[in-house]
Protein backbone atom coordinates (compact mmCIF):
# COMPACT_ATOMS: atom_id res chain seq x y z
CA UNK A 1 0.00 0.00 0.00
CA UNK A 2 2.77 2.42 0.98
CA UNK A 3 4.71 1.79 -2.24
CA UNK A 4 1.84 3.18 -4.33
CA UNK A 5 0.94 6.07 -2.04
CA UNK A 6 2.89 8.68 -4.00
CA UNK A 7 1.30 7.55 -7.28
CA UNK A 8 -2.20 7.57 -5.77
CA UNK A 9 -1.78 11.10 -4.48
CA UNK A 10 -0.29 12.31 -7.74
CA UNK A 11 -3.35 11.04 -9.62
CA UNK A 12 -5.59 12.87 -7.15
CA UNK A 13 -3.60 16.11 -7.67
CA UNK A 14 -3.93 15.74 -11.44
CA UNK A 15 -7.71 15.42 -11.10
CA UNK A 16 -8.04 18.51 -8.90
CA UNK A 17 -6.34 20.96 -11.23
CA UNK A 18 -7.62 24.48 -11.71
CA UNK A 19 -8.70 23.50 -15.23
CA UNK A 20 -11.15 20.96 -13.77
CA UNK A 21 -12.63 23.34 -11.19
CA UNK A 22 -15.62 24.37 -13.37
CA UNK A 23 -16.24 20.71 -14.27
CA UNK A 24 -16.40 19.77 -10.57
CA UNK A 25 -18.93 22.57 -10.04
CA UNK A 26 -21.09 21.39 -12.96
CA UNK A 27 -21.09 17.81 -11.60
CA UNK A 28 -21.95 18.90 -8.07
CA UNK A 29 -24.71 21.25 -9.25
CA UNK A 30 -26.21 18.44 -11.34
CA UNK A 31 -26.17 15.63 -8.75
CA UNK A 32 -26.67 17.57 -5.50
CA UNK A 33 -30.50 17.76 -5.83
CA UNK A 34 -30.58 14.05 -6.62
CA UNK A 35 -28.20 12.66 -3.93
CA UNK A 36 -31.05 11.19 -1.90
CA UNK A 37 -32.58 9.42 -4.91
CA UNK A 38 -29.13 8.07 -5.93
CA UNK A 39 -28.60 6.67 -2.43
CA UNK A 40 -32.12 5.20 -2.36
CA UNK A 41 -31.53 3.51 -5.71
CA UNK A 42 -28.17 2.18 -4.49
CA UNK A 43 -29.74 0.77 -1.33
CA UNK A 44 -32.67 -0.82 -3.19
CA UNK A 45 -30.40 -2.48 -5.75
CA UNK A 46 -28.13 -3.94 -3.07
CA UNK A 47 -31.11 -5.32 -1.14
CA UNK A 48 -31.92 -7.36 -4.23
CA UNK A 49 -28.50 -9.01 -3.89
CA UNK A 50 -28.61 -11.89 -1.38
CA UNK A 51 -24.88 -11.54 -0.65
CA UNK A 52 -25.39 -7.93 0.45
CA UNK A 53 -28.42 -8.39 2.71
CA UNK A 54 -26.52 -9.59 5.78
CA UNK A 55 -24.39 -6.42 5.70
CA UNK A 56 -27.41 -4.11 5.44
CA UNK A 57 -30.01 -5.53 7.84
CA UNK A 58 -28.54 -4.09 11.05
CA UNK A 59 -30.44 -1.10 12.43
CA UNK A 60 -27.29 1.01 12.78
CA UNK A 61 -26.32 0.31 9.17
CA UNK A 62 -29.84 1.10 7.96
CA UNK A 63 -29.89 4.43 9.77
CA UNK A 64 -26.35 5.51 8.89
CA UNK A 65 -25.54 4.11 5.46
CA UNK A 66 -27.81 6.55 3.61
CA UNK A 67 -26.34 9.58 5.39
CA UNK A 68 -22.74 8.36 5.12
CA UNK A 69 -23.09 7.52 1.43
CA UNK A 70 -24.73 10.86 0.64
CA UNK A 71 -21.88 12.67 2.41
CA UNK A 72 -19.28 10.59 0.54
CA UNK A 73 -21.01 11.24 -2.78
CA UNK A 74 -21.10 14.99 -2.19
CA UNK A 75 -17.50 15.12 -0.95
CA UNK A 76 -16.21 13.12 -3.92
CA UNK A 77 -17.16 15.89 -6.34
CA UNK A 78 -16.12 18.91 -4.28
CA UNK A 79 -13.13 20.64 -5.86
CA UNK A 80 -10.07 20.24 -3.57
CA UNK A 81 -7.29 22.63 -4.56
CA UNK A 82 -5.16 22.28 -1.39
CA UNK A 83 -2.94 19.36 -0.44
CA UNK A 84 -4.60 19.28 2.99
CA UNK A 85 -8.07 18.74 1.48
CA UNK A 86 -6.72 16.08 -0.88
CA UNK A 87 -4.94 14.27 1.97
CA UNK A 88 -8.12 14.26 4.05
CA UNK A 89 -10.09 12.77 1.15
CA UNK A 90 -7.37 10.17 0.52
CA UNK A 91 -7.35 9.10 4.16
CA UNK A 92 -11.15 8.80 4.12
CA UNK A 93 -10.90 6.18 1.36
CA UNK A 94 -8.23 4.34 3.37
CA UNK A 95 -10.54 4.23 6.41
CA UNK A 96 -13.47 2.98 4.34
CA UNK A 97 -11.33 0.14 3.01
CA UNK A 98 -10.20 -0.76 6.54
CA UNK A 99 -13.83 -0.87 7.71
CA UNK A 100 -14.76 -3.14 4.81
CA UNK A 101 -11.95 -5.49 5.84
CA UNK A 102 -13.11 -5.44 9.48
CA UNK A 103 -16.63 -6.52 8.56
CA UNK A 104 -15.42 -9.03 5.93
CA UNK A 105 -17.27 -7.22 3.16
CA UNK A 106 -16.34 -8.97 -0.12
CA UNK A 107 -14.50 -6.70 -2.54
CA UNK A 108 -16.72 -8.00 -5.33
CA UNK A 109 -19.69 -6.52 -3.47
CA UNK A 110 -17.88 -3.19 -3.05
CA UNK A 111 -17.13 -3.11 -6.78
CA UNK A 112 -20.76 -3.91 -7.54
CA UNK A 113 -21.93 -1.10 -5.26
CA UNK A 114 -19.56 1.36 -6.92
CA UNK A 115 -20.83 0.38 -10.36
CA UNK A 116 -24.39 1.15 -9.19
CA UNK A 117 -23.32 4.59 -7.98
CA UNK A 118 -21.35 5.36 -11.13
CA UNK A 119 -24.20 4.32 -13.41
CA UNK A 120 -26.73 6.38 -11.48
CA UNK A 121 -24.50 9.48 -11.35
CA UNK A 122 -23.82 9.28 -15.08
CA UNK A 123 -27.52 8.88 -15.76
CA UNK A 124 -28.22 11.95 -13.61
CA UNK A 125 -25.67 13.95 -15.60
CA UNK A 126 -27.23 12.76 -18.86
CA UNK A 127 -30.62 14.07 -17.71
CA UNK A 128 -29.17 17.47 -16.72
CA UNK A 129 -28.93 20.64 -18.81
CA UNK A 130 -25.26 20.19 -19.66
CA UNK A 131 -24.21 20.63 -23.26
CA UNK A 132 -22.78 17.70 -25.15
CA UNK A 133 -19.18 18.84 -24.58
CA UNK A 134 -19.84 19.63 -20.92
CA UNK A 135 -21.45 16.23 -20.45
CA UNK A 136 -18.44 14.49 -21.99
CA UNK A 137 -16.02 16.32 -19.66
CA UNK A 138 -18.23 15.68 -16.61
CA UNK A 139 -18.71 11.99 -17.40
CA UNK A 140 -14.97 11.53 -17.85
CA UNK A 141 -14.16 13.20 -14.53
CA UNK A 142 -16.89 11.24 -12.66
CA UNK A 143 -15.50 7.98 -14.00
CA UNK A 144 -11.94 8.94 -13.03
CA UNK A 145 -12.91 10.04 -9.51
CA UNK A 146 -15.01 6.95 -8.73
CA UNK A 147 -12.45 4.57 -10.25
CA UNK A 148 -9.67 6.25 -8.25
CA UNK A 149 -11.66 6.02 -5.02
CA UNK A 150 -12.51 2.37 -5.67
CA UNK A 151 -8.84 1.58 -6.29
CA UNK A 152 -7.80 3.09 -2.95
CA UNK A 153 -10.65 1.41 -1.04
CA UNK A 154 -9.93 -2.00 -2.58
CA UNK A 155 -6.19 -1.78 -1.94
CA UNK A 156 -6.73 -0.62 1.64
CA UNK A 157 -9.16 -3.47 2.23
CA UNK A 158 -6.80 -6.02 0.70
CA UNK A 159 -3.90 -4.71 2.78
CA UNK A 160 -5.90 -5.04 6.01
CA UNK A 161 -7.00 -8.57 5.06
CA UNK A 162 -3.40 -9.63 4.41
CA UNK A 163 -2.27 -8.19 7.76
CA UNK A 164 -5.10 -10.00 9.56
CA UNK A 165 -4.27 -13.29 7.84
CA UNK A 166 -0.65 -12.96 8.89
CA UNK A 167 -1.71 -12.23 12.47
CA UNK A 168 -4.11 -15.18 12.43
CA UNK A 169 -1.33 -17.48 11.25
CA UNK A 170 1.06 -16.04 13.83
CA UNK A 171 -1.56 -16.48 16.55
CA UNK A 172 -2.00 -20.13 15.63
CA UNK A 173 1.72 -20.87 15.65
CA UNK A 174 2.67 -18.82 18.71
CA UNK A 175 0.27 -20.08 21.36
CA UNK A 176 2.54 -21.46 24.04
CA UNK A 177 2.36 -25.01 25.31
CA UNK A 178 2.47 -23.66 28.85
CA UNK A 179 -0.76 -21.74 28.35
CA UNK A 180 -2.36 -24.58 26.42
CA UNK A 181 -1.39 -26.96 29.22
CA UNK A 182 -3.18 -24.65 31.66
CA UNK A 183 -6.28 -24.73 29.45
CA UNK A 184 -5.90 -28.48 29.08
CA UNK A 185 -6.05 -29.08 32.84
CA UNK A 186 -9.12 -26.87 33.14
CA UNK A 187 -10.81 -28.57 30.20
CA UNK A 188 -10.17 -32.05 31.56
CA UNK A 189 -11.65 -30.97 34.90
CA UNK A 190 -14.60 -29.41 33.09
CA UNK A 191 -15.30 -32.61 31.14
CA UNK A 192 -15.09 -34.77 34.24
CA UNK A 193 -17.38 -32.45 36.20
CA UNK A 194 -19.86 -32.33 33.34
CA UNK A 195 -20.08 -36.12 33.26
CA UNK A 196 -20.44 -36.37 37.05
CA UNK A 197 -23.21 -33.75 37.06
CA UNK A 198 -25.04 -35.61 34.31
CA UNK A 199 -24.91 -38.89 36.23
CA UNK A 200 -26.17 -37.12 39.36
CA UNK A 201 -29.13 -35.60 37.49
CA UNK A 202 -30.01 -38.97 35.99
CA UNK A 203 -29.82 -40.63 39.39
CA UNK A 204 -32.27 -37.99 40.64
CA UNK A 205 -34.51 -38.63 37.61
CA UNK A 206 -33.89 -35.07 36.34
CA UNK A 207 -32.81 -36.10 32.87
CA UNK A 208 -34.48 -33.06 31.21
CA UNK A 209 -32.28 -30.73 33.24
CA UNK A 210 -29.30 -32.90 32.34
CA UNK A 211 -29.94 -32.47 28.65
CA UNK A 212 -30.28 -28.71 29.03
CA UNK A 213 -26.75 -28.71 30.47
CA UNK A 214 -25.29 -29.29 27.01
CA UNK A 215 -21.64 -29.93 26.34
CA UNK A 216 -21.56 -26.88 24.05
CA UNK A 217 -22.09 -24.54 27.00
CA UNK A 218 -19.49 -26.21 29.21
CA UNK A 219 -15.90 -24.93 29.44
CA UNK A 220 -14.94 -27.60 26.92
CA UNK A 221 -17.66 -26.62 24.44
CA UNK A 222 -16.85 -22.92 24.73
CA UNK A 223 -13.16 -23.62 24.18
CA UNK A 224 -13.93 -25.63 21.04
CA UNK A 225 -16.19 -22.90 19.62
CA UNK A 226 -14.09 -19.86 20.47
CA UNK A 227 -10.44 -20.84 20.83
CA UNK A 228 -9.86 -24.17 19.10
CA UNK A 229 -10.82 -22.79 15.69
CA UNK A 230 -8.19 -20.08 16.11
CA UNK A 231 -5.35 -22.16 17.53
CA UNK A 232 -5.93 -25.48 15.76
CA UNK A 233 -6.98 -24.41 12.25
CA UNK A 234 -5.61 -26.95 9.79
CA UNK A 235 -4.85 -29.58 12.44
CA UNK A 236 -6.71 -32.91 12.26
CA UNK A 237 -7.39 -32.79 16.01
CA UNK A 238 -9.80 -29.89 15.46
CA UNK A 239 -12.05 -32.01 13.25
CA UNK A 240 -11.87 -34.84 15.77
CA UNK A 241 -12.87 -32.58 18.67
CA UNK A 242 -15.74 -30.97 16.75
CA UNK A 243 -16.99 -34.43 15.80
CA UNK A 244 -16.77 -35.57 19.42
CA UNK A 245 -18.94 -32.61 20.49
CA UNK A 246 -21.51 -33.60 17.84
CA UNK A 247 -21.38 -37.23 18.99
CA UNK A 248 -21.94 -36.23 22.62
CA UNK A 249 -24.96 -34.14 21.59
CA UNK A 250 -26.39 -37.09 19.64
CA UNK A 251 -25.96 -39.39 22.62
CA UNK A 252 -27.66 -36.85 24.87
CA UNK A 253 -30.71 -36.84 22.61
CA UNK A 254 -30.72 -40.64 22.65
CA UNK A 255 -30.46 -40.58 26.43
CA UNK A 256 -33.69 -38.55 26.68
CA UNK A 257 -35.53 -41.11 24.57
CA UNK A 258 -34.25 -44.01 26.66
CA UNK A 259 -35.12 -42.25 29.92
CA UNK A 260 -38.65 -41.50 28.79
CA UNK A 261 -39.10 -45.11 27.69
CA UNK A 262 -37.46 -46.36 30.90
CA UNK A 263 -35.14 -48.40 28.69
CA UNK A 264 -32.50 -49.38 31.24
CA UNK A 265 -30.24 -51.24 28.79
CA UNK A 266 -30.43 -48.29 26.39
CA UNK A 267 -29.53 -45.88 29.20
CA UNK A 268 -26.54 -48.00 30.15
CA UNK A 269 -25.30 -48.24 26.54
CA UNK A 270 -25.71 -44.50 26.02
CA UNK A 271 -23.81 -43.63 29.19
CA UNK A 272 -20.99 -45.99 28.17
CA UNK A 273 -20.80 -44.25 24.79
CA UNK A 274 -20.81 -40.83 26.45
CA UNK A 275 -18.01 -41.83 28.79
CA UNK A 276 -16.03 -43.11 25.81
CA UNK A 277 -16.39 -39.81 23.96
CA UNK A 278 -15.38 -37.87 27.08
CA UNK A 279 -12.29 -40.06 27.55
CA UNK A 280 -11.32 -39.68 23.90
CA UNK A 281 -11.69 -35.90 24.16
CA UNK A 282 -9.29 -35.85 27.11
CA UNK A 283 -6.76 -37.97 25.17
CA UNK A 284 -6.93 -35.68 22.13
CA UNK A 285 -6.46 -32.59 24.29
CA UNK A 286 -3.39 -34.15 25.88
CA UNK A 287 -1.94 -34.93 22.45
CA UNK A 288 -2.42 -31.34 21.32
CA UNK A 289 -0.79 -29.92 24.47
CA UNK A 290 2.31 -32.06 23.92
CA UNK A 291 2.63 -31.10 20.25
CA UNK A 292 2.27 -27.32 20.55
CA UNK A 293 5.38 -25.13 20.11
CA UNK A 294 6.58 -23.47 23.29
CA UNK A 295 6.83 -19.91 22.09
CA UNK A 296 5.42 -16.75 23.61
CA UNK A 297 5.51 -14.27 20.73
CA UNK A 298 2.44 -12.07 20.72
CA UNK A 299 2.19 -12.15 24.50
CA UNK A 300 2.88 -9.50 27.07
CA UNK A 301 6.25 -10.21 28.67
CA UNK A 302 5.18 -9.13 32.16
CA UNK A 303 1.77 -10.77 32.50
CA UNK A 304 2.03 -13.44 29.75
CA UNK A 305 -1.41 -12.40 28.56
CA UNK A 306 -2.18 -11.70 24.91
CA UNK A 307 -1.19 -8.22 23.79
CA UNK A 308 -2.93 -6.02 21.21
CA UNK A 309 -1.19 -7.83 18.36
CA UNK A 310 -3.91 -10.50 18.23
CA UNK A 311 -6.90 -8.47 19.40
CA UNK A 312 -8.25 -7.76 15.91
CA UNK A 313 -7.84 -11.39 14.81
CA UNK A 314 -9.78 -12.71 17.79
CA UNK A 315 -12.44 -9.97 17.62
CA UNK A 316 -12.94 -10.76 13.94
CA UNK A 317 -13.42 -14.46 14.78
CA UNK A 318 -15.87 -13.74 17.61
CA UNK A 319 -17.87 -11.34 15.43
CA UNK A 320 -18.10 -13.87 12.61
CA UNK A 321 -19.16 -16.60 15.05
CA UNK A 322 -21.76 -14.28 16.59
CA UNK A 323 -23.25 -13.35 13.23
CA UNK A 324 -23.35 -16.96 12.02
CA UNK A 325 -24.71 -18.56 15.20
CA UNK A 326 -26.61 -15.72 16.91
CA UNK A 327 -24.49 -16.12 20.07
CA UNK A 328 -23.40 -12.83 21.63
CA UNK A 329 -20.03 -12.00 23.16
CA UNK A 330 -19.05 -9.24 25.55
CA UNK A 331 -16.07 -6.94 26.02
CA UNK A 332 -14.71 -5.75 29.39
CA UNK A 333 -12.07 -3.03 29.56
CA UNK A 334 -10.44 -2.85 32.97
CA UNK A 335 -8.27 0.00 34.22
CA UNK A 336 -6.35 0.00 37.52
CA UNK A 337 -7.40 3.02 39.58
CA UNK A 338 -4.67 5.58 40.34
CA UNK A 339 -1.92 3.24 39.14
CA UNK A 340 0.60 6.07 38.75
CA UNK A 341 0.12 6.78 42.46
CA UNK A 342 0.87 3.12 43.25
CA UNK A 343 4.12 3.37 41.27
CA UNK A 344 5.04 6.61 43.03
CA UNK A 345 4.44 5.17 46.51
CA UNK A 346 5.73 1.62 46.15
CA UNK A 347 8.03 1.87 43.13
CA UNK A 348 7.80 0.51 39.58
CA UNK A 349 9.02 -2.95 40.60
CA UNK A 350 6.05 -3.34 42.93
CA UNK A 351 3.76 -1.86 40.29
CA UNK A 352 4.84 -4.60 37.90
CA UNK A 353 4.33 -7.23 40.59
CA UNK A 354 0.79 -5.98 41.17
CA UNK A 355 0.04 -6.17 37.44
CA UNK A 356 1.29 -9.76 37.36
CA UNK A 357 -0.98 -10.73 40.26
CA UNK A 358 -3.87 -8.85 38.67
CA UNK A 359 -3.41 -10.78 35.42
CA UNK A 360 -3.55 -14.02 37.39
CA UNK A 361 -6.83 -12.99 39.05
CA UNK A 362 -8.39 -12.07 35.70
CA UNK A 363 -7.35 -15.39 34.16
CA UNK A 364 -8.82 -17.32 37.07
CA UNK A 365 -12.16 -15.49 36.88
CA UNK A 366 -12.89 -16.33 33.22
CA UNK A 367 -13.67 -19.55 31.41
CA UNK A 368 -11.54 -21.57 29.01
CA UNK A 369 -13.38 -20.08 26.01
CA UNK A 370 -12.70 -16.48 27.04
CA UNK A 371 -9.71 -14.25 26.20
CA UNK A 372 -7.70 -11.91 28.43
CA UNK A 373 -5.43 -9.17 27.00
CA UNK A 374 -3.13 -6.57 28.41
CA UNK A 375 -3.75 -3.61 26.09
CA UNK A 376 -1.88 -0.85 27.91
CA UNK A 377 0.27 -0.08 30.94
CA UNK A 378 -2.45 -0.77 33.52
CA UNK A 379 -5.32 -1.55 31.15
CA UNK A 380 -6.74 -4.98 30.38
CA UNK A 381 -9.41 -6.26 28.01
CA UNK A 382 -11.49 -9.42 28.34
CA UNK A 383 -13.62 -11.03 25.64
CA UNK A 384 -16.40 -13.12 27.18
CA UNK A 385 -17.95 -15.73 24.89
CA UNK A 386 -21.61 -16.80 24.81
CA UNK A 387 -23.06 -14.24 27.22
CA UNK A 388 -25.95 -11.87 27.81
CA UNK A 389 -25.99 -8.47 29.60
CA UNK A 390 -26.77 -10.08 32.96
CA UNK A 391 -23.82 -12.47 32.74
CA UNK A 392 -21.46 -9.66 31.75
CA UNK A 393 -22.60 -7.55 34.69
CA UNK A 394 -22.26 -10.47 37.12
CA UNK A 395 -18.77 -11.42 35.91
CA UNK A 396 -17.61 -7.79 35.90
CA UNK A 397 -18.81 -7.19 39.45
CA UNK A 398 -17.22 -10.45 40.56
CA UNK A 399 -13.89 -9.36 39.08
CA UNK A 400 -14.14 -5.89 40.62
CA UNK A 401 -15.02 -7.34 44.04
CA UNK A 402 -12.28 -9.97 43.84
CA UNK A 403 -9.61 -7.37 43.08
CA UNK A 404 -10.89 -4.93 45.70
CA UNK A 405 -10.65 -7.59 48.41
CA UNK A 406 -7.37 -9.14 47.29
CA UNK A 407 -4.24 -8.43 49.30
CA UNK A 408 -1.56 -7.72 46.68
CA UNK A 409 1.88 -8.85 47.80
CA UNK A 410 4.83 -6.51 47.31
CA UNK A 411 8.53 -7.24 47.04
CA UNK A 412 8.90 -6.69 50.76
CA UNK A 413 6.93 -9.63 52.20
CA UNK A 414 5.86 -7.43 55.11
CA UNK A 415 4.10 -5.04 52.76
CA UNK A 416 0.86 -5.34 50.85
CA UNK A 417 -1.36 -3.00 48.88
CA UNK A 418 -5.05 -2.57 48.20
CA UNK A 419 -6.02 -2.14 44.55
CA UNK A 420 -9.29 -1.23 42.87
CA UNK A 421 -10.30 -1.17 39.21
CA UNK A 422 -12.82 0.59 36.99
CA UNK A 423 -14.56 -1.52 34.38
CA UNK A 424 -16.45 -0.57 31.22
CA UNK A 425 -18.47 -3.25 29.44
CA UNK A 426 -20.31 -3.70 26.18
CA UNK A 427 -22.03 -6.54 24.36
CA UNK A 428 -21.80 -7.27 20.67
CA UNK A 429 -25.12 -6.29 19.12
CA UNK A 430 -24.65 -8.27 15.88
CA UNK A 431 -23.16 -5.29 14.08
CA UNK A 432 -20.55 -6.49 11.55
CA UNK A 433 -17.95 -3.92 12.66
CA UNK A 434 -16.39 -5.27 15.87
CA UNK A 435 -14.64 -1.97 16.59
CA UNK A 436 -18.05 -0.60 17.58
CA UNK A 437 -18.15 -3.00 20.56
CA UNK A 438 -14.68 -1.91 21.75
CA UNK A 439 -15.50 1.79 21.43
CA UNK A 440 -18.67 1.35 23.49
CA UNK A 441 -16.70 -0.43 26.24
CA UNK A 442 -14.09 2.36 26.19
CA UNK A 443 -16.82 4.99 26.61
CA UNK A 444 -18.31 3.02 29.50
CA UNK A 445 -14.86 2.83 31.15
CA UNK A 446 -14.44 6.60 30.84
CA UNK A 447 -17.83 7.03 32.52
CA UNK A 448 -16.82 4.68 35.35
CA UNK A 449 -13.65 6.69 35.98
CA UNK A 450 -15.48 10.01 35.86
CA UNK A 451 -18.12 8.73 38.27
CA UNK A 452 -15.60 7.98 41.01
CA UNK A 453 -13.80 4.75 39.92
CA UNK A 454 -14.00 1.28 41.54
CA UNK A 455 -17.23 0.50 39.69
CA UNK A 456 -18.68 -1.22 36.64
CA UNK A 457 -20.58 0.70 33.98
CA UNK A 458 -22.22 -0.97 31.00
CA UNK A 459 -22.43 0.80 27.67
CA UNK A 460 -25.62 2.19 26.23
CA UNK A 461 -25.94 0.80 22.72
CA UNK A 462 -25.99 3.98 20.69
CA UNK A 463 -25.10 3.92 16.98
CA UNK A 464 -21.43 4.52 16.25
CA UNK A 465 -21.05 6.69 13.12
CA UNK A 466 -18.71 5.59 10.34
CA UNK A 467 -18.80 5.56 6.55
CA UNK A 468 -19.25 2.25 4.81
CA UNK A 469 -20.09 1.59 1.19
Amino acid sequence: MKSFEFLHKQILRDLHTEMNQPVFKQILDAIQPHCESIVTYFYRELLNNTAAIKFLNHDAVKSQLRVALAEWLHNSFVYKPSSEEQEKYYQQQIRIGAIHARIDLPMALVNYGMSIIKTRVLQTLKNSNLTRDELADAATLVTQIIDWSLMIIDQSCEYEIIINEKNAQSLKTNISAQNLAFDYERLCTSLSEWMRNLLLLIAQNKYEAGVQSTIRHSNFGLWISHKAHLFLAGRPELTILVTLVDNIDDEMRQLVICMRQQNLSGIEETLISLNGYISKSIIVLGSIAKDMIDEDNGRDSLTHLFNCHYLETIMRHETKYSLEHGILFGVLIIDVDFFSRINDIFGRENGDKILGQLASILTQQVRAGDFVFRIGGEEFLIILADVNPQIIQRVSEKIRFKIQNHCFELTDTLQSSAVTVSIGTSIHDRHPDFNRTIVLAEKALCAAKKNGRNQVISSIQKPFTYAVL
